[in-house]
Order: C-alpha cells, then sequence, then structure tokens
C-alpha cells in the first residue's frame, strides 16, 4: 500500500487547488454497467461533472479527469485518453454479492512512455483513509510488461492494437483472476488486496484508471457484468472468394441485453451496419474483417475473422449445339470457355404429352477440355404430336447452359425442329 499511497499524494498535492465537488453516478447491481464514451463530446474533460456519466478525478480533483477523444477508438467515435496528470475514478454501489466480470478494452500507442495503472477498489472514499486497492496492473514501456503488483506475476505488454483486461470477480466465494489480452496474470482471493495485505470488503465499489505521469494510454468499451451473461459475438469466417464476388458475411451475438446493432468493418475501407452483409473486394488478398456489436446497454463485444481473395480463375463456358432430329435427337454440348469442365451433367428432355417413350436422357461427361465438343443423343423416342425439345448441361464448376426447340413426333421420327 505504501506504493500505491505514496504516488496517490504526489497526484493530490499537484491538483489540490483544483479540488471541487463532483457528481457521482451510481449504479444499481441489478443491472450491467456499461460506457463507450460515445455519447460525450470530443474534448470532453471527464471531471466530475453532471454531463461526465458518473467519472471524476481522484479525490474529487478536476484536473485528475480522463479526456474523450477521437484519436483512438475501438468503438466509433470516442474513447477515454488517461495520460500525465489523469487519475480517472468510477464508482459503483450494490455490488456486494454473485459472481461479475468487468471488462476494459485498452490501447497502448507505440510509442508510449512510463508506467500507466488500471486499478479495481473495494472501497473508496475520495482519496480518504479507507480505500482499499483489489487489482493493481501495471503497463511499463521500459520492461514491456505487463505486472499484478499484487504478486508481480507478468504477462508480454502489446502495444499498438486494442487489448481487453477482463477481471472475473466472484463475491461469493471471494475469487479474483485478472486477465490480459486472454492471458491470465493472477488468480487470488478478492478480499485479499492487491498488497497481499487482506481484509478487503467484499463489493465491487470503484475503478481507477491512473496515468502515473506517462504518455497517454485509451480506454473503451467498459463494462460490469454478471458472469455469463457478457456480451459476445462471432464473426463467422473464415471467409474466401474472389476479385468483385459479392461474399456472403455472417454475424451471432449473445449475452448482453437486446437490441443488438452491428458494425462490420472489411478490411478494404467498407463497412456495413446490416447483421447479415454482402461484400465485394475489387483487390486480391488478406483482409481482417472486423465485427462490433453493441447491445442494449452499450456494453460492445468484438470478433475478428479473415477474408482471403483471390484472382478470378479460369472458367469453362458451355454452349448447346445445334440440334437435330430424324431417328431420335442429336446435339453436342460444347465448352468455349478458358478452362476445362468437369462432370457435365446432360439432359434431353421431350415434354409432349403423346410422348410415350424417350422422354428423357441424361448421361455425363466426366471432363469436357476447353474448347471441346461432345456429342450427345437422346435413346429411342416414339410418339405423337408437337413437343419441345430442352437440352441443358451443368458442370462442377457451377456452369450451366441451356437450348429450347419445338418440333413435331411422328413415331420414331422427329421432324420439324426449329
Amino acid at each position: 500500500m505504501e506504493r500505491r499511497n505514496s504516488k496517490k499524494m504526489l497526484v493530490i498535492g499537484l491538483v489540490l487547488l483544483f479540488l471541487g465537488a463532483g457528481a457521482t453516478l451510481v449504479v444499481s447491481a441489478n443491472r450491467a454497467w456499461a460506457d463507450n464514451f460515445d455519447s460525450y463530446t470530443d474534448g470532453q474533460l471527464l471531471d466530475g461533472t453532471s454531463d461526465d456519466g458518473g467519472w471524476k478525478g481522484w479525490g474529487n480533483a478536476p484536473a485528475a479527469a480522463g479526456m474523450v477523444t477521437s484519436a483512438q477508438f475501438r468503438s466509433a467515435p470516442f474513447s477515454n485518453q488517461i495520460w500525465v496528470v489523469s487519475d480517472n475514478v468510477h464508482e459503483y454501489d450494490g455490488y456486494t454479492s454473485g459472481h461479475w466480470v468487468y471488462t476494459a478494452w485498452q490501447y497502448i500507442p507505440n510509442d508510449f512512455t512510463g508506467m500507466s495503472y488500471f486499478i479495481l477498489l473495494s472501497a473508496y472514499d475520495d482519496a480518504g483513509a479507507t480505500n482499499v486497492w483489489n487489482v493493481q496492473v501495471n503497463f511499463d514501456a521500459d520492461t514491456n510488461l505487463v505486472t499484478s503488483e499484487m504478486d508481480s506475476n507478468t504477462v508480454p505488454l502489446i502495444k499498438g492494437q486494442w487489448n481487453q483486461i477482463r477481471c472475473d470477480i466472484d463475491l461469493d466465494s471471494d475469487y479474483l483472476a485478472i486477465y490480459y489480452a486472454d492471458m491470465l496474470i493472477v488468480e487470488k482471493t478478492w478480499s485479499e488486496t492487491y498488497d497481499g495485505t487482506g481484509g478487503g470488503p467484499m463489493e465491487i465499489a470503484a475503478v481507477d484508471l491512473w496515468s502515473n505521469g506517462a504518455s497517454p494510454v485509451y480506454y473503451d468499451d467498459m463494462s460490469l457484468s454478471p458472469a455469463g451473461a457478457e456480451l459476445t459475438c462471432d464473426a463467422g469466417g473464415p471467409y474466401s472468394g474472389e476479385e468483385n464476388q459479392a461474399i456472403q458475411f455472417t454475424g451471432f451475438a449473445s449475452g448482453g441485453s437486446e437490441p443488438y446493432t452491428w458494425y462490420w468493418t472489411f478490411g478494404d475501407g467498407g463497412s456495413s451496419t446490416v447483421q447479415n452483409p454482402t461484400h465485394a473486394y475489387t483487390t486480391q488478398g488478406t483482409y481482417n474483417v472486423s465485427l462490433i456489436v453493441t447491445d442494449g446497454a452499450s456494453s460492445t463485444a468484438t470478433d475478428i475473422a479473415t477474408t482471403t481473395i483471390t484472382e478470378p480463375q479460369p472458367l469453362p463456358l458451355l454452349e448447346i449445339g445445334t440440334i437435330t432430329g430424324g431417328f431420335g435427337v442429336t446435339t453436342s454440348v460444347k465448352n468455349t470457355g478458358e478452362a476445362d469442365a468437369t462432370n457435365v451433367v446432360w439432359t434431353i428432355n421431350l415434354d409432349g404429352k403423346l410422348v410415350f417413350l424417350g422422354k428423357s436422357s441424361t448421361d455425363t461427361i466426366a471432363t469436357l477440355a476447353f474448347a471441346g465438343d461432345e456429342q450427345i443423343k437422346a435413346g429411342f423416342i416414339l410418339g405423337f404430336g408437337k413437343t419441345n425439345i430442352v437440352v441443358s448441361a451443368t458442370c462442377d464448376e457451377g456452369v450451366t447452359a441451356e437450348l429450347t426447340k419445338s418440333a413435331f413426333v411422328l413415331g420414331p421420327i422427329v421432324l420439324g425442329v426449329k
């Protein structure tokens, strides 16, 4: 605790002249809490005024505010920038039992300097003597490590992308697990407190985003939700296709509170706000596709899929040749495309009501080479009267062809094909 309190007193000393009363928004534990910072204005200081959604400076110090910014965001258009003297606090009320998941998405730029902190407290009284720190994780630019100060457990620091900080808190069984980018940092009892002294209350009281003099770090899409009810989404995939081909994307979401809103980015500058969009790429390559789902409580979930786009492949092109009559029906299937056609299934159908035999003939050409021309013939035909002759062909490559002619059947002879 000494390390934490000494640094806190330094910050409070710097901003003491600016202390003021701040409004605090408390949230009942019978519902989830979430903030994606998108309801504020660009450049707004989260310093404890009535329009700050419950955010304020540590000890009600306005100068310790975070700042709403569009410089970085996970869900457009804003995030909370924590930098230099920022010591941004949000209090909670009534979270004294149950199993909860606290989630915060964090972006640390590649040029980050200093050491910044993410903190959860089980007791908070505006910089008074009864504050209890349960989670204190630092992000160190010098060591490139993320460290739980309770036990010095570390995982690698990841810069230049959004990473999830997740705390699994079970107040009924006194359990805490802290994750960074899905890497487990530490498991311990919640009441143990970050420095191992123990005796902390069974409550989630506040979050503190502390800059500690470091360069900007960004937070977005923060939430406190009942375990098992947190919002999740799935972008499907992996997807593949060819240039200028419409690709069907499929999104899925569960948990949270409906209704859901959907936001896709396709990696080429394109985007969509429908659940299951289609999109065509004009250039070959591999693209990262992002799906962000926002629920009715403003919680968000994100999933990433990949799309691989290749140049269009040569395809066969099927045509039906001239249909002739006589004793039966004869024609051909031609491949005028640029690739072989495989498993070409052809049919010759006669729809005349008085065609008694040979109404339908079918067979398969295993391979029809490009520029190939294969003769096909119907079986024995017997009938009388007018008929349509419908010749069709399809292949494994998805190419089809069809040609229809009229004729007259006289016994086994087909006449007047036109």
